[in-house]
């Protein structure tokens, strides 16, 4: 698994506020975590077991950033002190914390994030 960082697009020309890009559908590799900025946010798009899924990049616990983690299945391990996430739900299964989730959408094979 690695973690990725894809280039900016210096227009949203293919979304209209409030949808952003944020990556090319095919830059989303099965398992991989990759950092993006649509809208000028920190976001985390992945794909787990075949399903996209977009959050803030930040742990709640500690701000650590999430895409330097690990992903196994359904599961998101934040690379600071080892909070557990369930990529479906955004729940940390060691307290009550939750990952921020974005809305996302494919059209023309390119991503966006909803960022209000």
């Amino acid at each position: 698994m690695s973690s990725e960082k894809v280039p900016e697009k210096n227009s949203n020309s293919d979304f209209e506020p409030p949808w952003f890009f944020a990556a090319e559908e095919n830059s989303l590799k099965e398992g991989n975590l990759l950092r993006v900025q649509p809208g000028g946010r920190n976001v985390l798009l992945l794909k787990a077991e075949g399903e996209i899924h977009a959050f803030t990049n930040l742990c709640p616990h500690a701000k650590c950033p999430m895409d330097r983690g690990t992903l196994k299945e359904f599961i998101l391990t934040c690379i600071c002190h080892g909070r557990k996430f369930d990529v479906r739900t955004g729940e940390c299964l060691n307290d009550s914390l939750q990952l921020k989730r974005y809305e996302w959408k494919i059209e023309g094979g390119k991503v966006g994030v909803k960022i209000e």
